[in-house]
């Protein structure tokens, strides 16, 4: 048999060295919150959008970290090649009384690849006052009375202008919303309103809803509602000038 007697073959493969690798284009944070509130939880997840720039299709790491802290989240998104998707990091991190800088960093072995920085401003709360005065206190059914006060910054005392403020009434055991209002430059605020046809005492109450940074706030007072006669009168045909004393009924 002839030495050549074979023929050579041969098969050729191409093998791809190379990773999956992230890169961060979307970072979903709160832009504010108070101390204690919980930043990332169940119902208000975070959001990091993920796209794979790698040259392999496969499992991108990533991680959020407070820079002024530890990690607080880890976690990871399988991804095609090219491919962009999202992940919500759920963290439940406690907003410390400072403002929280987190970034989000996506990253193989101990190299990050890429990474995305927002700030969640700290909210420092202002405790608000709410004043109420009716008048007139008594009025009879279905007439116009008015809900008036002042709507106030605890700590310096300044009145807070442009807030809407809400009138109540306690009727059949709920809180009925009767009217509403604006407060001027100086925080007052004037509210009219029409009288229950029912007679009796009525609670009444002003609220301040609240709008970030300033807490909400209310007041009550009580409107006696009744038919108003006079009791005395004392008349001058002289003059043509009365004066007439009512009560409620």
């Amino acid at each position: 048999m002839p030495a050549n007697w074979y023929l050579p073959s041969y098969a050729t493969a191409t093998l791809t060295v190379g990773v999956a690798r992230g890169e961060i284009r979307h970072f979903g944070v709160p832009i504010a919150a108070e101390a204690g509130d919980i930043i990332g939880s169940a119902t208000e997840p975070l959001a990091i959008g993920v796209k794979n720039v790698g040259s392999l299709a496969g499992v991108i790491s990533l991680r959020i970290r407070d820079l002024d802290g530890a990690t607080i989240w880890t976690g990871s998104i399988t991804l095609a090649i090219d491919e962009y998707d999202y992940v919500y990091p759920k963290p439940s991190y406690t907003m410390p009384a400072r403002d929280l800088r987190l970034r989000t960093e996506a990253y193989h072995d101990s190299i990050v690849d890429s990474y995305m920085d927002k700030t969640v401003t700290l909210i420092v709360r202002v405790d608000t006052k709410t004043t109420l005065t009716l008048e007139p206190t008594s009025i009879e059914p279905g007439g116009t009375y008015h809900y008036k006060g002042k709507l106030t910054r605890i700590d310096t005392g300044a009145g807070l202008g442009g807030m809407d403020i809400i009138a109540r009434r306690y009727e059949a055991g709920v809180w009925k919303e009767v009217g509403s209002g604006t407060t001027d430059t100086g925080g007052s605020y004037d509210i009219s309103v029409t009288a229950p046809v029912d007679v009796g005492d009525v609670l009444c109450e002003a609220a301040f809803p609240g709008v970030v940074p300033f807490a909400s706030s209310f007041a009550q007072a009580r409107l006696g509602v009744g038919v108003l006669t006079p009791i005395w009168a004392l008349a001058s045909a002289a003059l043509g000038t009365a004066i007439v004393i009512v009560s409620r009924m």
